[in-house]
């Protein structure tokens, strides 16, 4: 039993509050491989017509996946500042209203427990008593304030984001692969999708910030006559992370009854 508390101990050593952060980070901020390229038939590129333009846009809206609750499982290993460790997460998202994760880091244990809302981000960190309780915009320290909570929760599932219509947006063809290309305020953003409109990436930069975040989609399967991918791989660099995750999804379930428990506990410190 000794031996057994040393080893907890250490563990919450390595899993501190940053670590956790990088947690939350991943639930929107999600594979297969880390920083693997996506791949096409052909590196020339070709601007597509107007006409071939509308078409296109039109399929990407009827491929959204369009779901009131997600759930999954998740085998992740992430990779924070030169600091890696393997998780399992148990993934509940109600749409434009909560992310909900919980992370088992050791021998079956909770590590954390993390809810994101359109206004708040609280973690809960179990290993070290302690939570965090701030505001939405928060995250901005680590990414692009045009990322609305509605833009991450379509990242994390596989969306694509909601200003690939722009009409100030450049497409273009890529061997069988299209290539959305545009910027909004400070934020340059790609999407590549496949012959049959499945997202394969989407990057994001600001390069005032020297931020980027990089989401790449492979394995996509049918669940409920939707497409969602499988394996999501992030790649985040900012000027206080350096992030890198790998996320399997499992058993992934729509329109489901979900719960959202979460209640810090009055010993916790608030850091």
């Amino acid at each position: 039993m000794k031996n057994f508390i040393k080893k907890l101990k250490k563990k919450s050593m390595l899993i501190n509050n940053k670590m956790i952060f990088g947690l939350a980070l991943v639930l929107f901020l999600g594979g297969c491989a880390s920083k693997k390229a996506v791949t096409t038939g052909s590196n020339v590129e070709k601007e597509i017509s107007r006409r071939d333009k509308k078409n296109l846009l039109n399929e990407i809206s009827a491929n959204t996946i369009s779901f009131e609750t997600f759930s999954t499982k998740a085998k992740t290993k992430l990779s924070l500042d030169n600091k890696s460790f393997n998780t399992n997460l148990t993934i509940r998202i109600k749409h434009d209203e909560v992310i909900w994760i919980s992370a088992n880091a050791f021998l079956g244990i909770e590590a954390a427990r993390i809810m994101i809302t359109p206004d708040r981000i609280r973690i809960i960190n179990r290993l070290q008593s302690t939570y965090i309780d701030r505001p939405f915009d928060y995250i901005y320290d680590f990414t692009s304030q045009e990322l609305t909570f509605v833009e991450l929760e379509n990242l994390f599932v596989g969306n694509s984001l909601n200003f690939y219509n722009s009409p100030s947006n450049t497409i273009f063809t890529q061997g069988t692969d299209y290539k959305v290309e545009g910027k909004l305020a400070d934020l340059l953003y790609e999407m590549i999708l496949g012959a049959n409109y499945n997202l394969k990436q989407t990057k994001l930069s600001e390069s005032a910030k020297s931020q980027t975040l990089q989401f790449s989609y492979q394995n996509h399967r049918e669940v409920d006559s939707q497409t969602i991918p499988n394996d999501v791989t992030i790649h985040l660099k900012a000027a206080k992370m350096s992030l890198d995750a790998e996320m399997k999804f499992e058993d992934i379930r729509l329109d489901q009854d979900l719960s959202f428990p979460f209640t810090v506990p009055d010993r916790y410190k608030k850091i």
